[in-house]
């Protein structure tokens, strides 16, 4: 049926192009009104409208990687037919915390890998940042372009990214884990100083993979002990046993 509807459309175009076509000869000699002219143009007009909903046309060049119809398949309006992967530049599509938001900016260098083969990064750019948030899951949609794509990155794999949103040439870090509340508006770790366990506020700064700057709070040099280490109190003596050399051979 929607073959047979797809054939009597291009029929019915065709012959409103004609009649269009001779509706003009005889507009030029003088024998019909503007108006008739007009709704000739309008019926063609129509007519190639019923023939473009019937028609599938692909946005951009690509590689079609999955289709859920077939040909004759009557379909329902907002239903996907099928995924086009598109030829062109590489992006990745990731969605990051709101909160970070004012640490992006266009153009920002990032490393990524894909799940699949997490030993191998590969560089990208950040060439999209989405103006509006999402409200559901709190996150901002980016697009980064990937100037040299490996061989094996796929449609719709996973990817992780780290963007490098500041450089510092000298500064001072610990490991995250060793931040008590690292997500909070006041974080804090616990020091030893003169044999005791101290609370001490910080501020923080860049966050990288696994550790953190310390903008503010602590100096080079001091003990802190990692926020898994549970039950120590303030004010409390500990014994820092001292690191063991490494056996010579």
């Amino acid at each position: 049926m929607a073959e047979q509807a797809m054939r009597q459309a291009e029929v019915t175009f065709r012959n409103a192009d004609k009649q269009l076509g001779r509706n003009r000869e005889l507009f030029a000699k003088g024998f019909i009104g503007q108006a008739a002219l007009a709704q000739a143009r309008a019926n063609l007009q129509a007519t190639q409208a019923k023939l473009d909903q019937m028609t599938i046309e692909a946005p951009v060049d690509g590689t079609l990687i999955a289709r859920s119809v077939e040909r004759g398949n009557v379909v329902q309006p907002g239903k996907a037919l099928m995924v086009l992967s598109p030829a062109g530049v590489t992006q990745l599509v990731v969605q990051i915390d709101e909160k970070n938001l004012n640490l992006l900016a266009l153009g920002q260098q990032a490393l990524a890998s894909a799940d699949a083969y997490p030993g191998e990064r590969f560089r990208a750019r950040i060439a999209y940042i989405n103006p509006g948030v999402d409200p559901l899951r709190g996150s901002v949609e980016v697009k980064l372009d990937v100037p040299n794509p490996p061989a094996y990155l796929l449609q719709d794999m996973t990817v992780s990214v780290d963007v490098e949103v500041a450089r510092r040439d000298s500064i001072l870090f610990l490991p995250a884990d060793g931040v008590h509340d690292l997500a909070g508006a006041a974080p804090w770790v616990q020091v030893i100083r003169d044999g005791r366990v101290a609370r001490q506020d910080v501020k923080l700064g860049a966050r990288g993979e696994g550790r953190v700057e310390i903008a503010a709070g602590l100096s080079e040099g001091e003990r802190v002990v990692p926020s898994t280490r549970t039950g120590l109190r303030e004010g409390e003596a500990v014994h820092v046993a001292a690191a063991k050399a490494p056996a010579k051979p």
